[in-house]
């Protein structure tokens, strides 16, 4: 409780000035190149303490004839020196006319606390361990953590450990190459990479077509005044075509707050 009231008091006391990025944007999923897929809105607001985003999709179109979905995702944590360190993540999936409620978090202790309902049955072969949960992040914060570093670096690399609830992936960058960019309200320079997903843990037989997903593309967008480079098309190759989450609209926002000195 000490450090928490000391903590307050410094930041009361503070007179810096601090700076918020608040973006709003939206994404179309589409399949074989025109094929409605769904819609994705995220609401991110990144500082260069801490960072809150939200994550909507709602299938539409051929998606919604094998699997009716429609998915909320919330993730929060600190950006400690660039390093992105998740403290909470919620997911709420409705799909199949089922629902599935999901709460991760990390305690001030370290201690990974996690809420299924309902609960698997079966967590694969092999599980995840606690030692691959404890040095994961969840999906959301995994995907800031790479616009930071893209951001910061402008390079592709790196690989980002996930856990999502039941299964552990890497998400690894690779390539890079530096293009123009000028759709959908943001007009500037993007950082096109290559995409691994490489499933470890928590997969079942029936599971295959997660573990094979074949290489893909993310394009990050590179702005001059910001250490975050948030996503603007992702594409992922299948056996039938290829599935594409492209940008359909682009906002941000830049809020700069004085803190002030209180008695």
């Amino acid at each position: 409780m000490r450090a928490v009231l000391l903590a307050l008091a410094a930041l009361l006391v503070s007179a810096g000035p601090a700076a918020a990025d608040r973006f709003s944007l939206t994404y179309d999923g589409v399949g074989l190149g025109f094929v409605p897929l769904g819609g994705v809105t995220v609401d991110a607001e990144v500082t260069e303490e801490r960072y809150d985003i939200t994550a909507t999709l709602q299938s539409r179109g051929l998606l919604n004839l094998f699997e009716r979905t429609n998915l909320t995702a919330r993730s929060t944590g600190a950006i400690d020196n660039g390093v992105v360190r998740w403290r909470s993540y919620d997911l709420d999936h409705h799909y199949s006319r089922k629902r599935r409620v999901i709460s991760m978090s990390v305690g001030e202790n370290g201690v990974f606390i996690r809420t299924i309902e309902p609960n698997y049955r079966l967590w694969g072969d092999p599980a995840t361990s606690e030692e691959q949960r404890s040095r994961s992040r969840d999906p959301l914060s995994s995907m800031v953590a790479m616009s930071i570093d893209v951001g910061q670096t402008r390079r592709c690399s790196g690989a980002y450990p996930t856990f999502d609830g039941r299964f552990h992936y890497l998400l690894e960058l690779a390539g890079g190459e530096i293009d123009d960019f000028d759709d959908a309200g943001y007009e500037g320079e993007v950082l096109k990479c290559s995409l691994a997903y490489i499933a470890v843990a928590g997969f079942e037989r029936r599971d295959a077509g997660r573990r094979r997903i074949p290489h893909g593309e993310v394009w990050f967008a590179l702005m001059p005044d910001t250490s975050f480079a948030p996503v603007v098309r992702i594409a992922t190759p299948m056996s039938a075509g290829g599935a594409t989450i492209r940008l359909d609209s682009f906002r941000r926002a830049r809020v700069d707050v004085q803190l002030t000195s209180t008695p």
